[in-house]
């Protein structure tokens, strides 16, 4: 056991690094997780609103978390082991309610629960995991919060051992969160470490788990307590078994659960305790002197336990009749301890009969397992027959329905207990044996706390009164002489005047730039300085773009049509025209004539050239080829090169005795055969023809050469000699069938269907028709979706859309839109590259907007922004007019509106703007759904659009004149979205899995359709997407002949008869696609028709022969991995990897292994030598520098200078020579590009701090790109990565995210929670550069084989609604609509966003959520004083709305900012100083922290269990002031939320709020006959106020009154309404998981200022770097924005609060840029 305790600290280190993430990622579809069902069970049964004894709310509980899971598409199973239902024995009720979940689980819902597996060590259960292959498993880390049981945290802890040591991640099933779209939990990951502790004491946890199940305690050992415990249990089981017969007999059609547990336990109890009773007298009368061993405690008599089985009965009677609403009871009665004891003791009758029910045959209704026992109302009602007795006197009391059920319950009872006298069923009484007596019975009650007057404050707003003022009608409002409209504060009206982040004018003169440099400075020279800098950024950008092979800018002139557009000019004369064809005629010849020369120059070199490299041979054919103008001469050079082929192949066969051949030759000749003939058919002759035959003859391919000889006429075939060609023995045959041949050699060259007609607005290339309908698009001003894979091109239509609004006007804008930085910076470089363009002064091209740097924003005509920024100024309401400017918008990876951070902005973009747009991405799989939503947007703009008159002047003349003129004109745009779609990927993408043996790496080839199971085929088909190569195709074919020989379709299928491919000599790339589709469909119709077990013999033919070598290192051999590509020719590659640790030490090692290889190949004198030289170069440098000065040297002078010159360049030539990298000591390829482009690439880099360290690696050939890594440095290796000189870069995600960095290979380095589907399209895509690679190569190193089936058969996930509101953004739109210039076009633009959402498309309801959202935001914002009653943003409003990212802590600052608690901080040093001192701002960094850099620890991590280098990790709680101010606003918030909520509460649907989610079992109760005394007096024990709270909650005795004092209303709250404690603004100032335990907080934000180490937070904190540097980043424009806004606010200017702010501003931020550069 000690060891346990070793291997629990292991486990806590592991749980210390866990990340908290969003758990349905993306694999639900196809796979599935565990759920642990006693840690399901642990979780919600120690929920903090659970009273324990009621049975019912727990089941709801429990189903509510399993139905959110179902409704977000998750796929799931739940275990339950035998062996661990020993944790419940301590407690019947426990045991009860476990046996009673299963049993509910597998009978009434449809999810799969398994309890055969004895434990985790069950080989049963180690099969099972091999073969499913979970994503993760659900478990507790701990058992009983609240007790001491350590054997039952232990098999917990044991279980997740070996689920990690199985190389299975875990996640804990405390901590877990849930809003509208997704579920986030604790997510640890299996690794080395783990798998290889596991495996060396596999044999030592099994002894424990046996260990630790016995410590457990006995069933019966709290329930009996005389000597002979074990007779009793045995009498009991007899008991049970008789009374289960008995009654099976005398209800033979069976009958309801509820009421079946009820006669048999209440017979067995009383029969059982009736044994017990005698036993003790038996016991008593022997030996009256000596009491039991264990004690003899009062006993209940045989009467008053049949009592209380009565009034059992009765509650069970009760549970069937009554609806929930009248169940809502007060807890308000107490048993005595004896009939505790005999409850208990009923119990574990109830879980035996339970347990016998399991295995039974028996028709028993199992609807309502979920609800055998009430706690509350078996208590209400002793109450009753205890105080009332007359209610329960009689049948007739009862009423017909509830007397006459309970009547026949007890006679049944009565029948099967002959033996004891029950007596009769009334009247049914309660003695003081049972219930305490009043006086004591009385439970401690909480004073109850008056609720506020129901209703709205009433405020007067247009926009509020237009989409929600049919919900107004309805709700009650608050009369004017109402207290809570006194208490409303009135303050200064807010108006977004200036920039928050840069603190200008927002309405700004299109002479900005100027503007701006001349007030930055009045010095000549500074200005000077300035100008040369931004001529620097420039001189960058087109270099930036010359790597982009943005070769020549366009230069725009405005209102001229593109070259490309223009038309045809007059028609000229007969004459000139003669005169032109005459010259064209010439010129042709003159092409031709020039032509026959250039071949007959290269012809010999050519020939020898395939003779000894054919691959060098066909490189210079090829570019011959290319350059060639005239048709003549490159058939004749084909026929030649074909000739070369051939003997090349000749010779090779003749060299080789037998196989294996080298097909590369035969696949030259037959792809120069092909070419010829797709090309130039009608330009061949006969005799070509022939030739071309009897190559194909002697290939073997007879089918092939009856084809070309088809090609001829028949007379001219008729009148020629029987040819060679003609006969039937092939020379020096491949050896199989033509079609084969193709498919499994020639995949990467088979013909693509490509258009060969051009299109006048595209100069470089011939577009796809796709392509051309999205040119049609823009043409025709619509809006378009545009889904293509990675580098097909989608991209043109954007800078075509640029182009067409840069040629329309001088005042237009595009605006693009990027989801990273980074990518923002590569379009801003394309930008400057593609146009130039002459603007009138003030104005540029190109301008970007991001959160840490803007440039040129209103002056610009192409602006490049992240959403955040462009939503700021959308909702600006002083720049209507430079909105009206944009003509289009381009949002660029649109997929992102899926994400989990930000996507509600993308959302808003896309329903606030008026213009088209076009919305790119290669990864959505329901591109139509979001199409029909942004097509419904667009109608509404229509709507308005034809609605709308000419806006009147609100401002001056001059001002409505323009908008006027900026306004966009009705009838120019078209209010259609196109969907444009796009399968087909260029090139192909092959996997490899990665092995490594023998001290070598294997690439092992991974067929697609291995992903696949039989199950997965029969649920979801064979994935759409899930594409095959030629060769995957032909492989697929043999392994279905081989695995069913009588294949009635074998031969109609076989490659060398199926029609897309018979006798073809050109098979393309559309044939085999069409033969794939029909491969597929014939293999999944195999499922279909029950050939199963032949499906399960191909997949495991296909699978590769291999288990990976996940859990091996990675490190060490990377440098022999990266060898091994090259020897491939698999560079470049791109190396990903989640960790930035990771990309740094592949880099590095890489480095220090080609340094070292470098040294060893070195001289021993060497070093000296460079040294000698380095010498005399700088006395030479000297003496030039000394002698060149000379004005008019002698002769002499003159020939020593020249020979000094001379012996400096040779010493140069010595030293370039001993510097120079040998070829296998660097990854470079030097000839990809020049010098100066190198010498300025690295000079620029310089300026960073690591610019050395990175320098030697791209000299070499490597880099490594992430998100903080220096902005100059990452450049660097973009450009010249894509330059092809750097051949090697290891990155994170952000390089998938739309970098252009196209390589020939992908490799996945490791395994991560990240790495989904979603990223592994974006990387993997990266792979196949178009028309530099024929194929692309993804290889996955140290990803587990399952992972690997997931990553290749998971659909992308489909875009969902975010829930679009905040308060926050709720404010900003009413500043919009208060205070724009246009009122009409502000609240159109308010109403576009608020009627269509996502999340409501096509929803009603969920439209009025959003409806009521909004009406409690504005009561929110008007109580804490943002808004005045007109709906006027006031006060504080611009400093919350600038760091409206963090909401609630913006609300929160405000209250320490107004109650004057931040300037008891903020004292200086001195009276009168400025300076603040270290202890100042470490306890800002704190309030700040707990504020916005709130980030949770897991539950099971607690101080001192771990020991830390440098972080503090757990940050300290807010001062005592600063937390008493946050209840106060919590408090406050929530008699807010309290009141609306009770305000809608009549919008939920009561039907489905009295229905378990998941099983749909409905508890609203018959209707009953008659009012009776009973229902009567019943009625008056109800709990009051429940109007607001689940019926299910009220069971456990909540009310209204907890929604004004829990910080987490989600489990009591009506689930219909769907609106979450995440949407309510209420900052929780401690954080606790479900079972009660603390998260603390991550005090990264302070350790970081106190350490400025980024490797700290990753080793202490357990944050990856790259989440570190985000965080941090995100925690500078924090307290920047802080500091600018209270500059700004401040009346006075030594305010010490903004003094102190900007002090801490600077303080931190020079911190961050440290590491950051």
């Amino acid at each position: 056991m000690n060891k346990l305790q070793h291997w629990s600290k292991d486990l806590s280190q592991t749980c210390a690094k866990s990340l908290q993430v969003s758990l349905l990622r993306d694999f639900v579809e196809s796979e599935f997780f565990i759920i642990d069902g006693d840690s399901l069970m642990m979780t919600y049964m120690h929920e903090t609103t659970l009273d324990p004894e009621q049975h019912l709310h727990f089941f709801y509980l429990v189903e509510s978390f399993l139905f959110d899971l179902t409704q977000k598409k998750a796929k799931y199973v739940i275990t339950f082991f035998k062996d661990t239902e020993c944790i419940w024995n301590q407690s019947c009720l426990f045991l009860s309610i476990r046996t009673a979940l299963i049993l509910h689980l597998q009978h009434n819902t449809k999810v799969p629960v398994y309890t055969e597996f004895s434990n985790c060590f069950d080989p049963r259960w180690q099969n099972f995991l091999e073969e499913n292959q979970p994503y993760f498993v659900l478990i507790s880390d701990e058992a009983f919060p609240n007790y001491r049981r350590h054997f039952a945290t232990g098999i917990f802890r044991i279980f997740m051992l070996h689920t990690l040591g199985n190389r299975i991640n875990v996640v804990l099933s405390s901590g877990m969160m849930q809003d509208i779209l997704r579920i986030y939990g604790y997510h640890a990951s299996s690794n080395r470490s783990i798998i290889s502790t596991y495996k060396e004491h596999e044999s030592d946890l099994i002894s424990d788990q046996a260990h630790l199940v016995k410590q457990a305690p006995k069933v019966h050992g709290h329930v009996f307590c005389a000597a002979n415990e074990e007779e009793l249990v045995k009498r009991m089981q007899s008991e049970i078994h008789h009374s289960y017969l008995k009654l099976k007999d005398l209800w033979p059609q069976g009958s309801d659960v509820s009421r079946i547990v009820c006669v048999v336990s209440c017979s067995a109890a009383l029969n059982t305790y009736a044994c017990e009773m005698a036993m003790a007298k038996t016991a008593a009368g022997r030996d009256k002197m000596t009491e039991n061993k264990k004690g003899d405690p009062e006993k209940l008599s045989i009467q008053a336990a049949a009592d209380m089985c009565r009034m059992f009965c009765l509650h069970v009677v009760l549970l069937r009749n009554l609806p929930l609403s009248q169940r809502a009871l007060k807890k308000n009665t107490q048993w005595t301890k004896p009939a505790q004891r005999f409850l208990m003791l009923r119990r574990m009758t109830e879980y035996f009969i339970l347990k016998k029910l399991a295995v039974t045959g028996w028709n028993v209704d199992l609807t309502y397992l979920s609800d055998l026992n009430d706690g509350h109302l078996l208590r209400t009602v002793a109450k009753m027959c205890s105080e009332v007795p007359h209610c329960t006197e009689s049948e007739h009391k009862l009423g017909s329905k509830i007397g006459g059920e309970y009547r026949h319950i007890w006679e049944t009872v009565a029948k099967i207990s002959p033996e004891l006298d029950v007596g009769p069923a009334f009247p049914v009484t309660c003695t003081s044996e049972i219930v305490l007596p009043p006086a004591n019975n009385a439970l401690p009650d909480t004073p109850t706390q008056e609720i506020p007057t129901i209703g709205l404050i009433p405020m007067t707003s247009t926009l509020a009164e237009e989409f929600v003022g049919d919900l107004l009608e309805q709700l009650p409002q608050l009369s004017s002489e109402d207290p809570a409209l006194g208490s409303l504060l009135k303050l200064k009206e807010f108006d977004e005047i200036i920039h928050w982040h840069s603190r200008k004018l927002i309405v700004e003169s299109q002479f900005e730039s100027l503007k701006e440099m001349s007030i930055t400075t009045k010095d000549p020279w500074e200005r000077k300085k300035l100008l040369r800098q931004k001529q620097m950024y420039v001189v960058f950008e087109r270099l930036y773009a010359e790597s982009l092979d943005e070769k020549e800018a366009i230069t725009i002139v405005t209102n001229s049509p593109a070259k490309h557009q223009a038309g045809p000019g007059k028609s000229n004369s007969k004459k000139s025209a003669k005169i032109i064809e005459t010259q064209e005629k010439k010129k042709k010849e003159e092409e031709e004539r020039k032509a026959r020369e250039a071949w007959s120059t290269l012809q010999e070199s050519i020939k020898k050239e395939m003779s000894q490299n054919i691959d060098k041979g066909m490189k210079s054919l090829v570019k011959f080829l290319q350059n060639c103008n005239s048709d003549n001469v490159k058939v004749t050079a084909e026929m030649e090169g074909i000739e070369y082929c051939y003997r090349a192949w000749v010779d090779h066969c003749k060299s080789k005795v037998g196989p294996p051949r080298d097909m590369k030759i035969a696949v030259f000749l037959m792809q120069r055969i092909q070419n010829v003939l797709d090309k130039h058919e009608d330009q061949l002759s006969p005799p070509m023809l022939i030739k071309l035959a009897h190559y194909l003859k002697d290939l073997g391919f007879l089918n092939l050469r009856d084809t070309v000889m088809e090609m001829i006429d028949a007379e001219q075939r008729g009148g020629m000699k029987r040819e060679e060609a003609l006969t039937n023995d092939p020379e020096f045959p491949i050896g199989i069938g033509a079609a084969q041949f193709q498919l499994k050699y020639m995949g990467p060259y088979l013909f693509r269907e490509e258009r060969k007609d051009r299109d006048p607005r595209v100069q470089h290339f011939i577009p796809d028709t796709w392509q051309r309908e999205l040119l049609d698009a823009v043409d025709n001003n619509e809006s378009a979706v545009i889904v293509a894979p990675t580098s097909s091109g989608k991209t043109y239509a954007s800078y075509y859309c640029m182009e067409k609004v840069l040629r329309a006007s001088d005042t237009g804008i595009v605006v693009y839109v990027s989801p990273t930085k980074a990518l923002v910076n590569q379009v801003m470089a394309t930008v400057y590259g593609k146009f130039t363009k002459t603007l009138p002064e003030g104005m540029v091209v190109c301008g970007s907007f991001t959160r840490d740097y803007r440039d040129h924003v209103h002056d610009c005509q192409v602006l490049i922004t992240v959403p955040q920024c462009l939503e700021i100024l959308l909702l600006s309401p002083h720049l209507q007019d430079w909105a009206n400017r944009i003509q289009y918008v381009i949002f660029d990876e649109i997929h992102c509106l899926g994400g989990e951070i930000g996507a509600e902005v993308w959302e808003h973009l896309l329903a606030l703007i008026r213009c088209p747009f076009l919305a790119l991405s290669a990864t959505i799989s329901n591109p139509e759904d979001l199409t029909q939503w942004l097509q419904s947007v667009k109608n509404y703009w229509e709507r308005v659009e034809n609605s709308s008159e000419e806006p009147s002047s609100t401002k001056s003349s001059q001002k409505s004149k323009r908008r006027q003129r900026t306004k966009p004109c009705k009838g120019s745009q078209v209010f259609k979205v196109r969907l444009v779609t796009y399968e087909e990927r260029y090139n192909d993408l092959e996997k490899f899995v990665c092995d490594f043996e023998d001290n070598e790496y294997k690439f092992i080839p991974y067929h697609p359709c291995a992903a696949l199971t039989v199950n997965h085929i029969k649920d979801y088909g064979i994935p759409s997407d899930l594409a095959l190569s030629p060769p995957e195709c032909l492989r697929l074919y043999n392994t279905m002949a081989m695995a069913f020989p009588e294949w009635p379709r074998a031969k109609e299928l076989h490659p060398e008869e199926h029609r897309s491919f018979k006798n073809k000599v050109i098979i393309r790339k559309s044939d085999v696609r069409e033969y794939e589709a029909e491969l597929k469909r014939e293999f999944a119709g195999w499922v279909a028709t029950g050939l199963k077990k032949k499906v399960e013999a191909v997949l495991l033919l296909l699978k590769p022969e291999t288990e990976g070598t996940f859990g091996k290192s990675n490190t060490t051999h990377f440098p022999l991995l990266v060898e091994t590509l090259q020897k491939m020719d698999l560079l470049p590659a791109l190396f990903f990897t989640f960790d930035i640790a990771r990309v740094q030490r592949f880099a590095d090692e890489l480095l220090l292994y080609l340094k070292a290889k470098l040294e060893s190949k070195r001289k021993p004198d060497d070093a000296k030598t460079k040294l000698q030289i380095e010498k005399k170069q700088q006395k030479l440098s000297k003496r030039l520098e000394k002698e060149e000065t000379l004005t008019k040297p002698t002769r002499k002078q003159s020939e020593q200078l020249a020979l000094c010159r001379t012996e400096k360049d040779m010493l140069d030539q010595k030293s370039m020579k001993l510097d120079e990298l040998p070829p296998d000591c660097t990854f470079a390829q030097m000839s990809a590009t020049d010098q100066k482009f190198m010498d300025k690439v690295i000079s620029r880099m310089r300026k960073a701090h690591v610019a050395d360290r990175f320098q030697e690696m791209l000299q070499r050939g490597i880099g490594c790109h992430y998100a903080s890594l220096n902005s100059r440095v990452r450049q660097a290796v973009e450009m010249l990565f894509r330059r092809g000189f750097v051949k090697v870069v290891s990155a994170t995600s952000t390089l998938a995210l739309g970098i252009n960095m196209p390589c020939k290979t992908v490799v996945f380095l490791h395994d991560s929670v990240h790495l989904d589907s979603l990223n592994y399209r974006q990387m993997s895509g990266r792979a196949g550069r178009r028309g530099m690679d024929n194929i692309g190569k993804v290889i996955f190193l140290n990803v587990p084989l399952p992972k690997v089936q997931r990553l290749i058969k998971a659909n992308v996930p489909q875009l969902r609604g975010q829930f679009p509101l905040s308060i926050t953004f709720v404010l900003r739109l009413m500043l919009l609509t208060a205070r724009a210039d246009d009122k009409a076009d502000a609240k159109a633009k308010a109403l576009s966003v608020l009627q269509h959402s996502m999340m409501t498309f096509n929803q009603p309801r969920k439209q009025n959520i959003v409806k009521f959202y909004f009406l409690f935001a504005l009561q929110f914002l008007l109580r804490e004083g943002y808004l005045d009653q007109e709906g006027q943003p006031q006060g504080f409003a611009g400093l919350v709305m600038h760091i409206h990212y963090h909401e609630p802590a913006n609300f929160v600052f405000i209250r320490f900012l107004t109650e004057g608690l931040l300037h008891k901080i903020c004292q200086p040093l001195k009276a009168g100083s400025k300076v603040f001192s270290e202890d100042v701002m470490e306890k800002l960094i704190l309030i700040l922290a707990n504020l916005f850099g709130r980030r949770h620890l897991a539950p099971c991590l607690k101080k001192g269990d771990l020991k830390f280098d440098q972080s503090k990790v757990f940050l300290d709680d807010l001062p005592h002031e600063f937390a008493a101010s946050v209840q106060e606003y919590n408090k406050t918030t929530l008699q807010i939320f309290g009141n609306f909520f009770r305000s809608i509460a009549n919008q939920a649907n009561l039907k489905e709020e009295c229905e378990l989610p998941l099983s749909g079992t409905a508890f609203e109760g018959p209707q009953l006959p008659e009012a009776t005394d009973f229902t009567s007096e019943l009625a008056k024990t109800l709990n009051c106020l429940t109007t607001a709270v689940s019926p299910f909650a009220c069971l456990s005795g909540h009310t209204d009154h907890d929604l004004f004092k829990l910080d987490d209303v989600d489990p009591i709250i009506f689930r219909t309404l769907e609106i979450r404690t995440n949407n309510i603004p209420i900052l929780h100032l401690k954080c606790y998981d479900r079972q009660g335990r603390q998260m603390p907080l991550n005090a990264y934000a302070l350790d970081f200022y106190k350490h400025s180490c980024l490797d700290a937070l990753h080793s202490d904190n357990g944050l990856n770097r790259g989440e570190a540097f985000i965080l941090i980043k995100e925690f500078t424009l924090v307290i920047s924005a802080i500091s600018t806004s209270l500059t700004d606010l401040s009346v006075k200017e030594d305010d010490l609060v903004a003094l102190a702010f900007q002090q801490l501003q600077q303080s931190y931020k020079s911190r961050f840029q440290r590491v950051w550069s």
